[in-house]
């Protein structure tokens, strides 16, 4: 059988091997350039690099859902996910905007099962992860079983924060994104993960900016709950595959990284 780094060394793309990506972008954002600006444009190169690189499935939220608090970013995500069954997608909530938020989430999930949670960013939006804002979508999320993946690296979102929402919504599951970036943030975030059954560990960004291997991940963290993905639009997908693909790891749990552990917590066939 062809290695994950043979294949990677080869630019070969992964058909064999699932892959899912579950942490992605489209859309502009203020201040970051960007080669393609339009949406529709970024989806057709994107799709193009999914089927390059052998993505199985990308999970998508609007930057301008994130960004400008555009609720409508998530229907127009729906839209193109009814178009591609290879996306899934993250539905933006704004803590200032409760009502208006769990009405779009309502919207989005009665019209395709391809939502899969909500996707949060308390830096952006200044607000703290624990704050009253974010309460309804935790008793939502909660309530249906959804998967929330929430920026956890800065002053309104460090991992310490999420201590207290895993235990209160046990039925959420967290997936905590980039993992606190750096230490000490970074062992807190393997911390919970070990502690609690519903939070996961979201790899991008962790490499980069902590200096920390995919063995230190392995050896350190339930690798049942490590989880890839790459940031696209703003990283190269290919960069973050090779962390994982060169690692000295086991292949069997680079291959639960790169995609197993994401189809079974998806429940996809």
């Amino acid at each position: 059988m062809t290695t994950v780094a043979e294949l990677a060394r080869s630019g070969l793309p992964l058909h064999d091997i699932t892959l899912i990506d579950m942490h992605c972008h489209l859309g502009a954002y203020p201040n970051l350039y960007l080669a393609y600006a339009d949406e529709d444009e970024q989806l057709v190169h994107y799709t193009r690099t999914m089927a390059r690189v052998g993505v199985d499935y990308s999970v998508i939220s609007m930057l301008r859902g994130l960004a400008s608090a555009d609720l409508q970013a998530n229907l127009d995500l729906g839209a193109y996910m009814l178009q591609d069954p290879k996306l899934l997608g993250w539905i933006t909530y704004i803590p200032y905007l409760p009502e208006a938020s769990l009405d779009a989430a309502a919207r989005c999930l009665a019209l395709t099962k391809q939502f899969i949670g909500f996707k949060v960013h308390p830096e952006i939006n200044r607000y703290p992860i624990s704050g009253p804002g974010y309460a309804p979508m935790w008793e939502y999320a909660d309530q249906a079983g959804l998967i929330v993946l929430s920026h956890a690296w800065g002053a309104h979102s460090e991992p310490s924060m999420f201590r207290d929402l895993a235990a209160r919504y046990p039925n959420a599951r967290i997936l905590l994104g980039h993992c606190g970036g750096r230490e000490p943030e970074l062992s807190i975030a393997i911390e919970l993960a070990n502690r609690f059954d519903n939070v996961y560990l979201d790899l991008n960004g962790a490499f980069i900016y902590s200096r920390t291997t995919a063995e230190r991940f392995v050896r350190e963290a339930d690798t049942s709950k490590l989880l890839f993905s790459s940031d696209t639009i703003y990283n190269n997908i290919c960069w973050e595959i090779g962390n994982v693909a060169f690692a000295a790891i086991p292949e069997s749990i680079k291959l639960d990284i790169l995609g197993r552990n994401a189809k079974r917590l998806l429940a996809l066939a």
